[in-house]
């Protein structure tokens, strides 16, 4: 019955994507002249380029109005992480997860200056403060600041206990606005000093976004994004409101501050009313992962990159040229994939005589873990233990979906576990997607009554992994 409902909800949808073309974003055009994936993308203060790095360090200057490649640029040995302005729109700083920075000064159309240092790996940020002069950076846990030329010494100003994941800082840049762990710091760039520090909740803040420089929004680990008034320096430490949006991603917002677009949850991007708690649109037509968005010059034109080498010009209301639009088979397989799913698990799920599950929508189930239990009922957890990437799975147990496209995070999500005697209890990890970085992996905790047990399973596209609890009465 479900299922059906779904199907209704997904006809309906199709028929306002073709038929309400004036409320929706289209597609225009495609650019794929790029060399490597995109990963990041921003626009310049005088909103004149559209800029994007990708995976070979490339970086490229679009016309934001058009959205035609202008120009080509070899920058970096390895994928471009993060992109920023300085004030006047003159100076573009660039970095490497690896710890590699450059400024491309677009007056003398050249890179004027470069640093790199194995110990600045894990930049996360890149940011110009008071009067451009200089520039902070993080190293993983550290802070660090120059000046915007490099010439001199790069001097650590801060050491946390977490990660530094991401920053901010104000128009005036008098206030440099970080999360390290689950906690927001407010530096004065005056004095490099902390004028504020709070905790925000039980999960880590991974990216922060400045909304026309008094609304702070955070996007943690658990999926909450939490939006905070900001004043004359400080935050007020209740949140005004919240969302829940999943994987947590690049926040890009239009200069109204109304709309909010994000990519990182497959081969699309959202749209979204913050204030109002909705998804406004999803954009299909990317074939790899949506890693960044860009509003253009105005509400009307939004960019969207992807790991496809390919950047998309989005109008709202322009006429989908056909040759740009996906089919409805791959609307459905975005859109709404647990239509999809839900098929191949009722009618492509192979068991054997035993209860053990041998093929799963086609593809092969591997186990070798075999774990004697003496409880008829037991308490699994599931979450990431390693890196946060996107992956979404779904878990099978004894022909039933107990979980069903979740993306797993650093939370422990429980699940109870009903076992039958004296037979095989299959737990299969199924993957939907493969996140950033392939196989889809989650990990497994629960206590047996002796001990607390740890086990990691990893699936991919053409195998699934998974446990068999043999609960002996």
């Amino acid at each position: 019955m479900w299922y059906w409902v779904r199907r209704e909800i997904y006809f309906f949808f199709l028929f306002l994507f073709n038929y309400s073309t004036a409320q929706l974003y289209q597609p225009v055009i495609v650019f794929g002249d790029h060399e490597g994936g995109i990963t990041v993308m921003t626009k310049d203060p005088g909103k004149k380029y559209l800029i994007a790095g990708d995976t070979k360090g490339n970086l490229y200057l679009h016309d934001l109005n058009t959205g035609e490649l202008v120009q080509k640029i070899k920058a970096h040995g390895a994928a471009v992480s993060r992109l920023q302005f300085n004030s006047n729109g003159k100076l573009l700083i660039s970095a490497t997860h690896d710890g590699e920075i450059k400024i491309f000064d677009f007056s003398r159309d050249k890179i004027i200056q470069a640093i790199f240092s194995p110990d600045y790996s894990g930049i996360r940020f890149v940011l110009f403060s008071i009067a451009d002069g200089f520039v902070y950076f993080n190293g993983d846990k550290r802070l660090y600041k120059t000046r915007s030329d490099l010439t001199q010494n790069v001097n650590e100003i801060l050491n946390e206990n977490d990660t530094i994941t991401d920053a901010v800082i104000t128009s005036d840049r008098s206030s440099l606005i970080y999360s390290t762990g689950n906690m927001l710091k407010v530096l004065n760039t005056r004095t490099d000093q902390l004028s504020q520090e709070f905790n925000t909740g039980p999960s880590k803040i991974d990216k922060i976004a400045l909304v026309k420089d008094t609304l702070l929004a955070t996007w943690s680990q658990d999926g909450t994004i939490n939006f905070w008034h900001y004043l004359l320096g400080q935050i007020n430490p209740l949140p005004l409101f919240f969302l829940k949006a999943g994987n947590p991603t690049v926040m890009n917002f239009s200069d109204d501050g109304k709309l909010m677009s994000s990519g990182n949850i497959g081969h699309w991007a959202r749209i979204w009313k913050p204030m109002e708690r909705t998804i406004l649109q999803e954009l299909f037509s990317h074939t790899n992962t949506v890693t960044s968005t860009c509003f253009g010059e105005n509400n009307e034109i939004l960019y969207t990159g992807g790991l496809d080498g390919k950047i998309i010009l989005w109008k709202k209301g322009a006429p989908p040229p056909a040759d740009t639009l996906v089919d409805q088979k791959q609307i459905i397989e975005s859109i709404l994939p647990e239509i999809k799913t839900t098929q191949t698990k009722k009618t492509q799920i192979i068991m054997t005589e035993k209860n053990i599950p041998e093929i799963i929508a086609g593809r092969k189930v591997i186990s070798d873990l075999k774990i004697n239990i003496d409880a008829p009922v037991i308490t699994i957890y599931v979450f990431d233990n390693s890196y946060i990437d996107g992956d979404t799975m779904s878990l099978f147990f004894n022909g039933t979906w107990i979980l069903d496209h979740y993306g797993v995070t650093k939370v422990k999500q429980p699940v109870q576990l009903n076992l039958v005697p004296n037979t095989n209890n299959y737990l299969v990890l199924f993957a939907n997607n493969l996140g950033k970085s392939p196989p889809n992996t989650a990990a497994i905790e629960f206590d047996d009554g002796k001990t607390k047990r740890l086990f990691r399973l990893s699936s991919d596209l053409k195998k699934c992994s998974a446990i068999n609890f043999y609960y002996k009465k």
